[in-house]
């Protein structure tokens, strides 16, 4: 079994959600002291800018101000467009890598990837970019999971397949499992791991304990988690209903 140490044993992250300056999962806890609280304990993590998604505010000033204090730490996310100038002056301002989400990608439901610049070569490199698909019942929703579109979700993953020739890694986050808090959807994920069986996929939405994480871990997903993780006491639980910040503790050899 491995020790504490070891690495993890696959690829996620935390997701720390701010709305009105306040982490909406921990709102005692300022969105910089759990920022670093979490980079301390070695744990992968992204800062989303939820007034951005959902349009409220149009400033960077919080996701600019994390990353310089954190550089090459800490991803980002909130209503950036694959055209926007936010992206590159994130990532000059010290951001390990930046989420495209729903919003910017399909503004309005729209899905019109010739609007979009070259994602695989004029975008940022590679380990700099997720695009990040946000969906519920089968279709896109955007604004921070606050406006149904018409759009399935299988086309939208196609159409960032092709444009990015897999150069990046692809978010399914699934709106009805993160807001009503339910399990994942486990049939829908095996559906699309088994569709696009190439391409680099992550998951969230649901996600409670790491055998959550571990299940898709072995069907070669990626996974992201928030709330969960970050309720008190901070961590998952593992099959004995102990709490770590981190996998190794719990991992299969």
């Amino acid at each position: 079994m491995p020790t504490p140490a070891s690495p993890p044993a696959g690829r996620w992250r935390v997701n720390i959600d701010v709305r009105h300056g306040t982490v909406t999962a921990d709102p005692h806890v300022p969105p910089g002291q759990l920022v670093a609280d979490l980079l301390s304990n070695d744990v992968p993590t992204a800062l989303i800018d939820l007034d951005r998604s959902t349009g409220t505010s149009h400033s960077t000033a919080l996701l600019e101000t994390a990353v310089r204090r954190h550089p090459r730490r800490l991803w980002v996310g909130g209503r950036l467009s694959p055209d926007g100038a936010a992206v590159h002056r994130l990532l000059d301002a010290g951001a390990a890598g930046v989420l495209l989400g729903s919003t910017g990608l399909f503004p309005d439901g729209r899905l019109e990837p010739k609007r979009w610049p070259d994602l695989t070569t004029s975008a940022p490199a590679a380990g700099q970019l997720m695009l990040s698909v946000d969906a519920l019942d089968g279709h896109v929703v955007t604004d921070g999971f606050t406006c149904p579109t018409g759009l399935p979700l299988t086309d939208a993953l196609d159409a960032l397949l092709n444009a990015t020739g897999g150069a990046h890694p692809i978010l399914f986050s699934d709106a009805g499992a993160a807001t009503r808090r339910t399990p994942p959807p486990w049939d829908t994920i095996d559906q699309l791991a088994a569709q696009y069986p190439s391409a680099c996929l992550w998951y969230a939405g649901g996600l409670t304990s790491w055998l959550d994480l571990e299940r898709l871990w072995r069907a070669g997903w990626g996974t992201v988690v928030g709330r969960a993780y970050l309720t008190a006491p901070r961590g998952l639980p593992d099959a004995d209903g102990r709490h770590h910040h981190t996998p190794a503790a719990v991992a299969s050899p």
